[in-house]
């Protein structure tokens, strides 16, 4: 259980990683003004994306630790 739980962390500082990344790209591709290359990369759909995966895993991992919670607490009586 604790291995799935850092698997879904590890995972999720992933997907932070790339929102800031792929967000950065698009905050200077805007600066220079290629909206063009925004739309090409399709960087406002994939950005969205990625925040929905962030908030499903987030709510797997609250499940997961809730459970392991659960049973370490049903384990002790």
């Amino acid at each position: 259980m604790d291995n799935m739980i850092n698997g879904y962390v590890e995972s999720c500082t992933l997907v932070k990683a790339r929102i800031t990344e792929l967000t950065q790209q698009r905050s200077l591709l805007r600066q220079q003004g290629d909206t063009c290359s925004i739309k090409e990369l399709d960087l406002d759909r994939r950005i969205k994306l990625l925040y929905c995966e962030y908030g499903q895993m987030q709510e797997v991992l609250f499940a997961l630790r809730s459970y392991a919670r659960r049973r370490e607490q049903s384990a002790e009586t």
